[in-house]
């Protein structure tokens, strides 16, 4: 393998308003290797990948590719020169097919210039054999999960033959198995020289597929080095600035005598069935399974967005029949959902705004949004949740996920939640807004409310839950203590089913 970089930064700085988002930055990223940028939210990364992509050009310093200056002024402009993205926000297009989406700008044509629509699928067919994925070509991208959707990001940038293939958060929304597949395909690409660019917060998974690491804060270099040469231990210390002494937080003296949620036989054709499971006051329910078990799908029929077909809700002991979300969000149920870009927030509004959502009608005057009781309220939990941001008056869209996530947390505290469903609540944050959700959560059962807590990360799951719950194919395959459960319990669980 060449020991000649493929992309090299040199002494690069980026400005924004107010910002310095990157200064003096010098990396050089080789052939063959998997180099890991590891920071906090802010710290740089995302402006990195978008300088190198032609998204942002540099305001000083130079971008080398094979030893030759190159300037980007576009995305497009990168990929003809071999660097594709895989994005952590989803970019895929739900009214097309999963090939069409693959082949979007390049699509294989006929000797008379029409679309080849029958290569296309066939290419696409291997391409997802090659993932493990049992996806027919055809089928649209709004029917996928969240998961399938970035396998197909995945495969539409393997697809390209790119000699740089940059990963921003890949497998936030992937199974333990779709992890496995991805790997796989990373282990092929590094075997035939590709540079690839890893942007993860999953110190776990670095570990098991980095070669390089690059730890950036506020901006700056602090240390590149061989992964085989630093500790996780070290990683945190070196990405926060400070030594972190807990990152799980576990609630102490939470009741847990009083049954707030008594779920019997739930199911909708086709997505899940039978489903029963208890949720106690001051608990913690980690919920368990791999993508398209069903997870996501019980959650929102709980929440009232989806219907159900059998079964029954209890809340208090009362029957609880929510016909719509405003339903639950009344009985003191609140979502914070996977897609947290898509469903969960208004991006061109501000902080203050997606704050008070749920709460504006309550608190409005004669149908009037009473503003001053906005800025009072969207202020105090800025300051409660420690949220990043210039102002209440910032669009939420220009926060980091992990600032953006607290304020659709501060949203269900602020209406009043007793019971809040966390689906997926860290995926894309850096492990400092992870300590302090799981703080929040710790802070919000103690208080005597309860947690529903979709996960894919089972660290995360082991580390904060009281019981687990896991699903298979839309059943639970059963229950776990957390004394009992491990990550290869609820993996087989999740995978061989299991007795409830």
């Amino acid at each position: 393998m060449s020991n000649q970089a493929l992309v090299s930064l040199e002494h690069i700085s980026k400005s924004f308003p107010g910002v310095k988002a990157l200064n003096d930055i010098s990396i050089d990223f080789l052939p063959g290797r998997v180099h890991v940028l590891l920071g906090e939210n802010g710290a740089g990364k995302s402006t990195i990948i978008k300088v190198i992509s032609g998204v942002y050009q540099a305001d000083e310093g130079n971008l080398l590719l094979r030893g030759v200056k190159e300037k980007f002024t576009n995305t497009r402009e990168s990929l003809a020169k071999g660097i594709s993205i895989i994005h952590q926000e989803l970019s895929v297009i739900s009214d097309l097919t999963i090939a069409e989406n693959i082949f979007l700008g390049r699509e294989p044509k006929t000797a008379f210039k029409t679309i080849d629509k029958k290569r296309m699928n066939q290419e696409t067919a291997k391409l997802l054999e090659s993932l493990d994925l049992k996806l027919n070509p055809n089928t649209y991208i709004r029917r996928l999960t969240n998961g399938d959707k970035q396998m197909v990001e995945i495969a539409r940038a393997v697809s390209q033959n790119s000699s740089m293939v940059i990963m921003d958060e890949p497998t936030s929304s992937l199974s333990e198995k779709e992890v496995a597949a991805l790997f796989k395909v990373i282990n092929s690409l590094r075997a035939d020289g590709v540079a690839i660019i890893y942007i993860s917060h999953r110190l776990k998974e670095i570990r098991a597929i980095g070669d390089d690491i690059t730890i950036l804060r506020d901006g700056n270099v602090v240390l590149t080095t061989p992964l085989s040469e630093i500790t996780e231990e070290e990683m945190v210390n070196k990405m926060v600035g400070r030594e972190m002494t807990q990152f799980y937080f576990r609630a102490e003296n939470a009741i847990k005598d009083e049954i707030v949620l008594d779920v019997k036989g739930l199911s909708r054709k086709g997505v899940f069935h039978d489903i029963s499971f208890q949720l106690k006051r001051g608990e913690i329910l980690g919920v368990a399974g791999l993508i398209g078990a069903g997870r996501t799908e019980v959650m929102r029929a709980i929440f009232g967005a989806d219907p159900i077909d059998a079964g029954s809700i209890q809340l208090y002991g009362e029957p609880f029949q929510p016909k719509s979300v405003d339903d639950a969000v009344s009985a003191g149920i609140g979502l914070v959902p996977e897609d947290r870009r898509g469903q969960g927030l208004l991006l061109d509004k501000d902080v203050a705004l997606n704050t008070t959502l749920a709460s504006l009608f309550v608190k409005s005057n004669k149908g009037l949004i009473d503003f001053d009781w906005e800025k009072t309220a969207s202020e105090e939990y800025v300051v409660k949740m420690r949220t990043k941001t210039p102002s209440i008056r910032q669009r939420i869209k220009n926060l980091s996920g992990g600032n953006q996530q607290k304020v659709v947390i501060a949203r269900w505290l602020l209406a009043g939640s007793k019971i809040l469903i966390l689906d997926e609540p860290t995926r894309g944050i850096d492990v400092n807004a992870k300590a302090e959700i799981y703080n929040l959560m710790k802070e919000f059962v103690e208080a005597g409310c309860s947690i529903i807590m979709v996960s894919s990360d089972l660290p995360e799951i082991l580390g904060v839950a009281d019981r687990v719950m896991v699903m298979r194919e839309g059943t639970v395959s059963g229950f776990l203590d957390i004394s009992e459960a491990s990550e290869e319990k609820i993996m087989g669980l999740s995978s061989l089913g299991g007795n409830k």
